[in-house]
């Protein structure tokens, strides 16, 4: 398996237990946290992508060696 590959399964993993743990400090009962992980899961996913997109970006705009 390639490294690239690797990093995107741990950063999964991870992001899983992070979003869980939030879902669970944020709601009173269990329930409605659980219902709500898959919705929150997507929504950190997503936006950690848009972050790594928008990096990327501007790294080739202004601090690409040519």
């Amino acid at each position: 398996m390639s490294g690239f590959f690797v990093h995107v399964l741990l950063f999964l993993l991870l992001s899983g237990a992070i979003v869980t743990m939030g879902a669970f400090y944020s709601e009173p009962d269990d329930g409605p946290a659980l219902r709500s992980i898959p919705k929150r899961y997507a929504f950190f996913v997503v936006a950690c992508a848009g972050v790594a997109v928008l990096m990327l970006i501007l790294e080739y705009l202004f601090a690409s060696v040519r």
